[in-house]
């Protein structure tokens, strides 16, 4: 099978449309999940290399704020090496944190990545709380603060838009709901369409 591209994917849609409305279907459907877990990603765009499948494989993303985050560490080279932590923190329960988030807040802004810090909106929302926090604060969480302007500093040039992301995730996820659901309509259009290389 060639691979998938966003063009085909948007003639995947339209082909469906009298079925499915792809604009309503439900973000927590376990079929669709179960077959990203086990990599059956064949004809699903973005997730048909042998590395992405090996992350879907590691990740075995449960919900979509995972599935963004398998996305955003398989296409981002400089945050793919963030797997090893991510998973760590995804199946080691319970998971010492990191110490930075020992603020509640930092804890809320990385709880859609499971603590570590991958998109530039976190580190947004984490300098702006900093700045806004009390001497007394600053001064209580003083070395929690320093790790995390050192990890912001260190990684600026390389987080992940979130908000591209999900977009990314949300046009695979529909791609694998139709393959997952749809099987008979998901094959009839792969052996109709002649997919570009």
């Amino acid at each position: 099978m060639k691979r998938m591209k966003e063009i085909n994917v948007k003639a995947l849609f339209d082909f469906v449309a009298d079925v499915i409305n792809i604009e309503t279907i439900p973000l927590d459907d376990q079929k669709t999940y179960n077959l990203l877990a086990r990599a059956d990603t064949d004809g699903v765009y973005m997730m048909e290399t042998d590395w992405d499948k090996y992350d879907l494989l590691q990740i075995q993303p449960r919900d979509f704020d995972e599935l963004t985050a398998c996305v955003a560490l398989s296409h981002n080279p400089s945050m793919n090496p963030y797997i090893y932590t991510y998973l760590k923190i995804q199946k080691v329960q319970p998971f010492t944190f990191p110490r930075f988030s020992e603020i509640d807040a930092v804890r809320d802004f990385l709880k859609d990545s499971h603590g570590i810090l991958l998109y530039k909106e976190q580190a947004e929302d984490i300098s702006h709380h900093i700045a806004s926090m009390s001497e007394e604060d600053k001064k209580e969480h003083a070395m929690a603060i320093k790790i995390l302007i050192r990890e912001i500093e260190k990684r600026k040039d390389t987080l992940s838009e979130r908000t591209f992301f999900r977009a990314r995730a949300l046009f695979c996820y529909r791609n694998a709901f139709i393959k997952a659901n749809h099987p008979v309509l998901f094959n009839a259009f792969i052996d109709s369409y002649a997919l570009d290389s």
